[in-house]
């Protein structure tokens, strides 16, 4: 939707640049041509010309990359339904040469080799490859605001002439006309080019906007819908293991623990058996010590004694 919506707002702008230069046909070649006297008045039309083809030039590249990113979210999209639909192939029929196809078959490639994916490296790929699409675009950015900087220049030195000419001839109307003209050259020429590139980095900017987006879908979809349909048997057993392993860790830890409270547990019933054996030692020495003092407040054994001597004798 963006894309189109960018493409419909330059050919807006061309219609309507377009319609205001035939509306305004004489006054536009008058600021363009910017005098008939002399050969300045023709440089003002070349350089302002050049200016526009150069804009103009720049647009054509810019509306053309949006429709080639617009074909290429739309093979995004089918690529996304079909892997929902849970295609076997889900790139059957599809632009063979998509952004989305490629990395599909990158990834496939890699994982048949029994290799780690890095999707790091393949974004950083798919960038770079993006990256050299704006060469051309790059390079009107950049010289459109010089255009207009040479076209003063050349203009201020079409004056300059003019000027040294005058000095030769003070009479001379021809002389004034070239300084007036070159002047005049040095203003359209300047206002020309700041026009075009406002314009130009305007869609300069929606452009990059547009291919940013589309990366970072393509890369969206690989992490969440390409890469899980591609992990091999040795990367699940790997996983599997790796989660086992720190599982079985943190059992190991739970169980030391556990056995570490245990031989806590172990050392205070053995200090309280010791104690009970201490207290229970001390209670039996009590307890002969205190038969042994009722055998001798009482006499037990003189009258044991006595009782089995009366019994032999009956």
């Amino acid at each position: 939707m963006r894309c189109y919506l960018t493409v419909l707002q330059i050919l807006v702008l061309l219609s309507l640049s377009i319609g205001l230069m035939v509306y305004h046909k004489t006054w536009v070649l008058g600021f363009f041509q910017t005098t008939h006297l002399g050969q300045a008045g023709q440089l003002g039309l070349i350089l302002n010309g050049l200016i526009l083809l150069l804009f103009l030039l720049g647009l054509m590249r810019i509306i053309l990359l949006v429709l080639s990113y617009a074909r290429e979210q739309g093979a995004l999209n089918q690529f996304i339904q079909r892997l929902r639909d849970k295609v076997a192939n889900p790139t059957y029929k599809m632009v063979q040469h998509a952004l989305i196809v490629d990395r599909f078959m990158a990834v496939k490639e890699i994982t048949e080799q029994h290799m780690n994916v890095d999707q790091g490296a393949l974004a950083s790929t798919l960038a770079a490859s993006q990256n050299s699409r704006f060469t051309l675009i790059r390079f009107v950015h950049n010289t459109l605001i010089l255009a207009g900087v040479f076209g003063t220049i050349v203009s201020l030195s079409v004056a300059l002439v003019g000027a040294a000419g005058l000095l030769d001839s003070p009479d001379s109307l021809e002389e004034m006309g070239t300084i007036i003209g070159g002047m005049s050259m040095a203003l359209s020429t300047t206002i020309t080019a700041i026009i075009c590139y406002v314009f130009y980095t305007y869609f300069h900017l929606r452009l990059q906007d547009i291919r940013t987006q589309l990366l970072a879908n393509i890369e969206d979809v690989t992490a969440r819908l390409i890469l899980p349909q591609f992990r091999t048997v040795e990367s699940n057993l790997l996983h599997d293991v790796s989660v086992l392993a720190g599982e079985l860790r943190l059992t190991a830890e739970s169980i030391a623990h556990i056995q570490q409270r245990f031989l806590q547990a172990g050392e205070r019933l053995q200090q309280a058996v010791d104690e009970l054996q201490n207290s229970i030692g001390s209670g039996s020495r009590d307890i002969r010590v205190i038969r042994e003092s009722l055998r001798e407040g009482f006499r037990l054994d003189a009258e044991r004694s006595s009782i089995q001597s009366s019994g032999r004798t009956r």
